[in-house]
């Protein structure tokens, strides 16, 4: 095992301040960009090239983990694979999964709301709290819609959930 010195640690930690202060600038850049007048094509192009800048730092470290964003593409033919239907369970159960929970909920209603979904579900949950269960299946139905496994439609700031 390697020894580390009082030395190296004073380094490291040196590194770790020049490493935020460049990110504390690059901040501050990207947040006078957007304060600037956008109307101008000069405070566009400032608010451009803040953009592309702030950027920059996230793409090399991407680059350097060498992380890919997941794509739901088949690399042989390079088509899109369609999304796997979620499954409606026959009834309710306590041991389904907050998944197939959902999609039973969202059979019964249609349609409906983060809120709606939540009551469906703690109809048949009487010991649980709807606004908590709206809480624990926010992010879910976040999922599911970007897997393509429920549709959303916006209405006003909140998202109408449906089965895809």
């Amino acid at each position: 095992m390697a020894t580390i010195t009082e030395k190296d640690i004073v380094n490291h930690l040196k590194e770790k301040i020049k490493f935020h202060q460049n990110e504390a600038r690059r901040i501050e850049n990207l947040l006078s960009a957007f304060g600037s007048d956008s109307a101008t094509p000069r405070g566009r192009k400032a608010k451009l090239d803040a953009v592309d800048e702030a950027l920059e730092p996230i793409e090399a470290q991407t680059a350097a983990t060498g992380k890919k964003r997941k794509t739901a593409v088949n690399k042989k033919n390079n088509t899109a694979t369609p999304a796997k239907a979620l499954e409606i369970p026959e009834k309710y159960a306590d041991n389904l999964t907050v998944n197939s929970k959902i999609a039973f909920a969202l059979n019964e209603i249609g349609s409906g709301f983060n809120e709606d979904i939540a009551n469906a579900m703690a109809q048949y949950e009487p010991k649980s709290d709807a606004k908590k269960i709206s809480k624990q299946i926010s992010g879910i139905l976040s999922t599911l819609k970007s897997k393509g496994q429920v549709s959303a439609v916006k209405e006003g700031r909140k998202d109408r959930f449906s089965l895809a």
